[in-house]
């Protein structure tokens, strides 16, 4: 080890994998660097400068891999039994950007329980997908192993390779906070297969709490008192996160969340795919499809100049009169010319009215949420004093204004515009990672948890159905009884973990058990397991019992006079940054860390 540095010096690497655009923090642990000097990685392959890269990814199949139809054909062009070797990435980030067969919104489809707007289809992220025989975990490690190999080439290039090489590295992860528990587990589960993992300590935040972090230890002119409550709205690509947080103390500065965070798929991405559709309808199908097939570099342009440009030049609110706002013209080359549908030589016009239909949905959703999220503390008899805005999309003029507008009737409450918006969730990660979990003192719970487990049968309280007969100890039990531990909208200590207690009795000691995780999303949570649109298993965990001392094993003889032994231990659940975390105590003894499998 180089002289002056210590075994917990590391590397700490930031990782927004985002619908449209994926960004990377870092900061080297050992140095005193503040918040604000945290950089980001901006040395992406023809997109140097830029904060972050498109999360798009071009595969090809191998020329040796078997096509149709000499297997048994399944779809168009598709192959059957692709192995891993026979598919390959050509092209990612900004390169795939400009191809339209490109895979992107990947993300959308690992939190299958997400319910996507019209205008983005399932079916057809799937479907690409299938062709190469990918699935979704699959080539999102694709994509972050990517990520993670260019931005160790930054890191190369910033501290040098022989530092880097003595230096550990530490990842931290972020994912939406309306995602299931699956879904964050499924993106773990692409970090690990992307080799994150082998740092040994890879981390997960929530993105609206990594970037509201951030974005409140950043705000200039504006000063924090206890018992300010402000509203995140973490506004990306693909995705808008929501949470609300409230100061407890300012030396140290810490937080506590102060109602359940919400969310949902109305992002800027939205608005490209709504622009597509715009023009496919004003050139009818087959026409646009043809001009696509044939000018593809023309297209790509036109999307680009849409992004860039006119998406985020539209600000209407900042004139005094909507009458003036003149049309746009966004370059559409070799389209032919159409007076009737509003195309002129190689431009497409889009007047007011246009822009205002394709921003007006996704806006729309945008305000619903903030709503809601205000008028949930305003139940919790919070006083919150503004939105800060966050993410790409909360650079957006518009959206700025539309939300002040919103709100303008309320006295003492703003619309904040930190700086390094766009960057905002990386960044917050990487001060996560700096100064650990102790910033959030507490966060709410999303759902009511609880554990499948039995009781000793009661006929006035349980259903005959559930009634069994346990020939270990001779008891009668009723089966499918839930053990709540959580109630919806609990605020829950960030730091102590909520104790499940279980008590098995068997003739030898046991290898395994099987604990079968609940939720459910009623007022009132059932006391019997039934699956609902409300109520569903959110997965196992297993727990490995062989190791327990023989002395924790409690001897016990039945009514009759045969011996059997109980165990009794618990299975800490701890409400983290990132999602549920797990582990196995016997007594005082934490005996492990668990991994739930979800359903």
């Amino acid at each position: 080890m180089p002289p002056g540095r210590s075994k917990k010096d590391s590397i700490i690497v930031g990782v927004d994998f985002g619908t449209t655009h994926s960004g990377v923090s870092y900061t080297y642990r050992g140095k005193p660097d503040s918040s604000s000097e945290i950089p980001v990685v901006r040395g992406w392959h023809e997109g140097t400068g830029c904060d972050k890269v498109p999360t798009q990814l071009k595969y090809e199949v191998s020329s040796e891999a078997t096509p149709l139809p000499s297997r048994k054909r399944r779809a168009a062009g598709s192959y059957v039994d692709l192995k891993k070797a026979d598919v390959h990435v050509v092209k990612w980030g900004f390169p795939a950007s400009k191809d339209k067969s490109s895979i992107q919104m990947l993300k959308l489809l690992l939190d299958p329980q997400q319910q996507l707007p019209p205008y983005v289809s399932r079916i057809q992220l799937e479907a690409q997908l299938k062709q190469i025989g990918r699935g979704a975990v699959e080539a999102t490690a694709d994509f972050l192993e990517k990520l993670k190999n260019q931005a160790l080439e930054a890191l190369d290039k910033r501290y040098g390779k022989a530092f880097m090489e003595t230096t550990k590295i530490d990842y931290i992860l972020t994912v939406p906070a309306v995602w299931s528990d699956a879904a964050k587990d499924a993106t773990l589960r692409a970090a690990e297969l992307a080799g994150l993992h082998k740092s040994r300590n890879l981390q997960m935040i929530t993105e609206p709490e990594a970037a509201g972090l951030y974005a409140l230890k950043q705000m200039e002119g504006v000063t924090l008192a206890e018992r300010d409550t402000y509203i995140v709205c973490d506004a990306g690509g693909g995705t808008v996160g929501l949470i609300s947080y409230e100061v407890k103390s300012l030396e140290p500065l810490r937080f506590e969340e102060c109602a359940a965070g919400t969310g949902g798929i109305c992002g800027s991405g939205l608005l490209n795919m709504r622009f597509e559709e715009h023009v496919k309808a004003r050139m009818g199908i087959t026409a646009f499809d043809d001009y696509c097939e044939k000018n593809p570099k023309d297209w790509n342009r036109c999307v680009e100049h849409f992004e860039q440009r006119t998406k985020r030049d539209f600000d209407p609110h900042a004139l005094q009169n909507l009458d003036d706002m003149d049309d746009a013209s966004v370059p559409l080359a070799g389209a032919q010319k159409d007076p009737r549908a509003g195309i002129e030589r190689n431009y497409i016009i889009l007047t007011a009215d246009n822009l205002f239909d394709i921003f007006r949905p996704v806006m729309d959703a945008i305000v619903k949420l903030c709503d809601e999220q205000y008028i949930s503390l305003i139940k919790e008899k919070k006083k919150p004093k503004g939105i800060i805005l966050v993410g790409g999309f909360g650079e957006s003029n518009h959206l700025h204004n539309v939300l002040k507008l919103h709100f303008a009737g309320i006295n003492d409450f703003e619309v904040l515009q930190p700086p390094n918006a766009w960057s905002a969730v990386a960044r917050g990660a990487v001060i996560h990672c700096i100064e650990g979990d102790s910033l959030v003192e507490a966060r709410i719970a999303r759902h009511h948890y609880g554990v499948i487990n039995r009781l000793p049968y009661d006929p006035e309280k349980h259903s005959r159905k559930n009634c069994i007969f346990e020939p270990d100890n001779e008891t009668w039990y009723a089966e499918n009884q839930v053990t709540w531990f959580v109630k919806k909208g609990e605020s829950m200590s960030a730091g102590t973990p909520i104790l499940l207690p279980f008590h098995f009795p068997s003739y030898n000691k046991l290898l395994s058990e099987v604990v079968t995780l609940v939720v459910s999303d009623e007022d009132e949570a059932p006391s019997e397991f039934t699956t609902t649109a409300r109520t569903r298993k959110l997965g196992t965990i297993q727990v490995n019992l062989e190791k327990v001392a023989a002395s924790r094993w409690k001897k016990q003889k039945t009514s009759s006079g045969r011996n059997y032994v109980v165990l009794d231990y618990n299975v800490g659940m701890l409400f983290g940054s990132g999602g549920l975390v797990f582990d196995m105590r016997v007594g005082e003894k934490i005996c492990g860390s668990l991994r739930a499998k979800y359903d």
